[in-house]
């Protein structure tokens, strides 16, 4: 099979789908992309720099990582999609004022990170398996045309628990409260790659883990609580059988109702409007949709 020729689905798209047909389609069949911004400048230089952290860590050994310039690392590639965005963009993109907040805000997360790292990873015991670790595969047999794609940031071996733990790294604004929690979308998209991880790699599916690691940019003057001083957040989502199993299904659903073979499917996709999926929408009061929720 050729792989180039096949259609590359992502969660994200699967995500829109969920929330909104209509949006799915005016963004993926339509091309209505929505351009780039700060937040995602900021989230994918953080990525790269703590990946290439713990690549030095895991695979050259502590000494390499201490001697590794982190912040300055996370400001090269911060301020260079920074450019590359605002050049595309132009003035409306960002702020100068926008961009040292931002800035700062990530040289404190590297100060939390290099302060605290033992706290929350250990080399003793843990293998570094992979970073951008891909998952590729066809979620719905009778199509094979459709493969799901994704790559998971960290993936480690638990040599104590026999485990392999995948890891997505986020970066949150002021950290993952009860809503994003219960944000089934938000959260699953661990649950759906540690099934399909698991099969394709040969692992048996309870021996994978999935965690979050989430970074906050801002913490509270006077936090109430310890837990909220700290910059890191982990959270481990729900990913036993019955949840994979619903996940699978509704993946399924995405599937049958956009494509035909490699081909989308061209038809009125149905608007779903309400105060959750509207919210951040990008076509919300515009000539692209009339039945947005504010």
């Amino acid at each position: 099979m050729n792989w180039d020729t096949n259609i590359h689905i992502s969660y994200t798209q699967f995500s829109a789908w969920s929330e909104c047909p209509h949006r799915w389609s005016k963004m993926y069949i339509e091309k209505h992309k929505q351009p780039p911004n700060i937040h995602l400048a900021f989230g994918s230089a953080m990525h790269e720099t703590l990946q290439e952290y713990f690549e030095l860590m895991y695979n050259q050994g502590q000494k390499a990582a201490d001697n590794f310039k982190a912040h300055s690392d996370f400001q090269e590639r911060f301020l260079k999609l920074f450019g590359e965005y605002r050049e595309t963009l132009g003035d409306s993109f960002s702020s100068k004022e926008e961009l040292t907040e931002f800035l700062n805000d990530g040289l404190n997360i590297i100060d939390f990170f290099l302060q605290y790292r033992q706290v929350h990873f250990s080399k003793t015991g843990y293998q570094l398996l992979g970073i951008e670790m891909p998952v590729l595969t066809p979620p719905v047999p009778n199509n094979p045309f459709v493969l799901l794609m994704g790559k998971l940031d960290l993936v480690m071996y638990d040599e104590e628990n026999k485990k392999v733990i995948i890891w997505d790294i986020k970066t949150s604004t002021r950290g993952w409260g009860k809503w994003d929690k219960e944000n089934k979308l938000k959260t699953s998209q661990l649950v759906i790659y540690k099934k399909y991880f698991a099969e394709q790699y040969g692992v048996p599916v309870d021996d994978v883990e999935a965690k979050y690691f989430i970074v906050k940019r801002k913490i509270p003057d006077n936090p109430k609580y310890a837990a909220m001083k700290s910059r890191i957040q982990k959270f481990i989502p729900s990913s036993g059988k019955n949840t994979q199993n619903k996940l699978v299904k509704n993946l399924n659903a995405f599937v049958k109702d956009c494509f035909e073979g490699k081909d989308y499917i061209q038809k009125e996709y149905e608007k779903t409007p309400s105060k959750k999926s509207c919210r951040w929408c990008p076509f919300l009061d515009t000539e692209h949709c009339d039945q947005g929720i504010r």
